[in-house]
């Protein structure tokens, strides 16, 4: 799965507005353009960076409050689906901005979801290796059996006997 990063300069910006962000010259466009526009304005808040200038710090300003506003529009475009996180390795909830997930049920955006269920996965992933290198065996349970039968479904060809479809 594909890592999902905030490009916003605040990770911690509030929720999105639904009343402002409709009546914002942003709600007509595509989410294809929503994109290109948020990239163009993130290199540019990005550029001016370096510069102390009053003109860029002012610019910088705007370009904040535009990348919000174009955000707010692809966020509230999003869809909301359920996660079930369970517990870390550590006992440490898992944490994305300002947002901390502890185990059980959470309605988030998809995007948000990617990024925690990639989270997810290398956590077990490197707890996996952890145990393995020590020789020990891991049981997953049902996360481990649903991992394992996406791998089946997703019949990539590289020799699962378990179906009976391998070389």
């Amino acid at each position: 799965m594909a890592k999902v990063k905030s490009i916003t300069p605040r990770p911690s910006a509030p929720p999105p507005d639904p009343a402002r962000a409709a009546t914002t010259p942003y709600a007509e466009m595509s989410d294809g353009r929503l994109r290109k526009k948020l990239r163009l304005y993130t290199e540019e808040w990005g550029m001016l960076g370096n510069d102390s200038s009053q003109a860029a710090l002012t610019r910088r300003v705007e370009l904040a409050r535009l990348m919000r506003q174009v955000q707010d529009v692809l966020d509230l475009r999003e869809p909301l689906v359920e996660v079930q996180v369970p517990a870390s390795v550590t006992g440490e909830p898992f944490i994305i901005g300002p947002a901390q997930f502890n185990p059980g049920f959470h309605r988030v955006r998809r995007s948000v979801a990617e990024y925690l269920l990639w989270m997810i996965a290398e956590n077990q992933r490197i707890e996996l290796q952890r145990l393995q290198s020590k020789n020990r065996n891991i049981n997953l349970g049902l996360i481990g059996e649903r991992a394992r039968m996406a791998r089946i479904a997703r019949d990539d060809g590289g020799g699962d006997d378990y179906t009976g479809r391998g070389a």
